[in-house]
């Protein structure tokens, strides 16, 4: 997967047009004391850049638009001001870039991320969500936003980026594919699990382990 991201951040350029987003634009700081300073970037009509505290309203507006357009309108339970807790508190969960439209001076496009680790490659990045309003695609923001999570990734010496995405969605789908990102279920037979909240509680508890036989 690194072979990936050092091809991809060489094509992404001749595909957004620019000659270096170093040259051309000022490293970007949210100014917290961790924080990777990671150039903003300028598309025709938006600026992609670091999300910042006072961003989270506006995320958490665009991840219940997100599950309305798949017909999940109850499913997000999380609040704007976790979203603040979590990404701007002691410790950060989460970082992200966010995609600003000059002409309505608003959010129009998310992506979020985090660092987690693989025992047999070391560090990994995990994109957990992506989410452009229908009106702003077709404007190269999706392909900004793996340009510039592909530099965070680097910058943490990541052995590769993971990423989930609905099979149905086949924009989405044949966008991973142009990017040469590998359907792990059909290549490896990888499955993605999950325990939700619930069922962590019953796992914390201790009778859980009399519970199974040896």
């Amino acid at each position: 997967m690194i072979n990936f991201l050092r091809s991809f951040d060489q094509r992404a350029f001749k595909m957004i047009n620019l000659p270096t987003v170093q040259s051309k634009l000022r490293p970007y700081s949210t100014g917290l004391p961790n924080d990777r300073k990671l150039p903003l970037l300028k598309l025709d009509g938006y600026t992609l850049r670091k999300i910042v505290k006072h961003d989270c309203e506006a995320i958490h507006h665009l991840v219940q638009e997100l599950a309305n357009c798949l017909n999940m309108p109850d499913a997000p339970q999380i609040s704007a001001k976790a979203l603040e807790a979590d990404g701007f508190g002691s410790r950060r969960f989460y970082e992200g870039f966010v995609a600003e439209s000059h002409k309505l001076k608003q959010v129009v496009g998310y992506a979020i991320y985090y660092f987690s680790y693989s025992t047999w490659q070391g560090k990994s990045l995990y994109m957990e969500d992506m989410y452009i309003r229908p009106e702003d695609r077709k404007n190269r923001i999706a392909i900004s936003f793996f340009h510039l999570i592909s530099q965070a990734a680097l910058a943490e010496n990541c052995m590769r980026m993971n990423f989930c995405g609905l099979k149905d969605n086949k924009p989405a789908v044949e966008l991973f594919q142009s990017l040469g990102a590998d359907n792990l279920t059909l290549k490896e037979g990888w499955h993605y699990y999950r325990i939700p909240r619930h069922g962590i509680e019953e796992l914390a508890q201790p009778s859980i382990i009399t519970k199974f036989n040896p």
